[in-house]
């Protein structure tokens, strides 16, 4: 999917990576300090914050596709798969790395 809009994903450059990655970014700090904040325990937070950070691109592209004939429309969404991708899983990892705690 990403392969089609490979060249205009390339014109884009910084100006679309950055939102899209601070997106995805900010969707898994909020993931965790919200329910963090309203007393969901440590396990339950960090499933909730790699769940909101790798929200499903991959249906915006597919919407974008069926509703919209231009290639164009596709680009956001499919900079965001690769995003979400790499936001969801290197919170994985790196809190595979950092115990929990058994009380929590």
């Amino acid at each position: 999917a990403v392969a089609q809009v490979a060249e205009p994903i390339l014109g884009a450059g910084m100006n679309l990576q950055i939102p899209v990655l601070l997106l995805h970014l900010l969707g898994g700090i909020v993931g965790y300090w919200l329910p963090k904040l309203t007393g969901f325990g440590e396990v339950k937070s960090r499933t909730m914050a790699i769940e909101t950070s790798m929200k499903s691109s991959a249906f915006g592209f597919l919407l974008a596709k069926l509703h919209f004939g231009d290639y164009i429309a596709r680009v956001p969404s499919a900079v965001s798969v690769v995003w979400m991708a790499l936001t969801g899983s290197l919170l994985a990892v790196v809190w595979r790395y950092i115990p929990v705690k058994e009380d929590e």
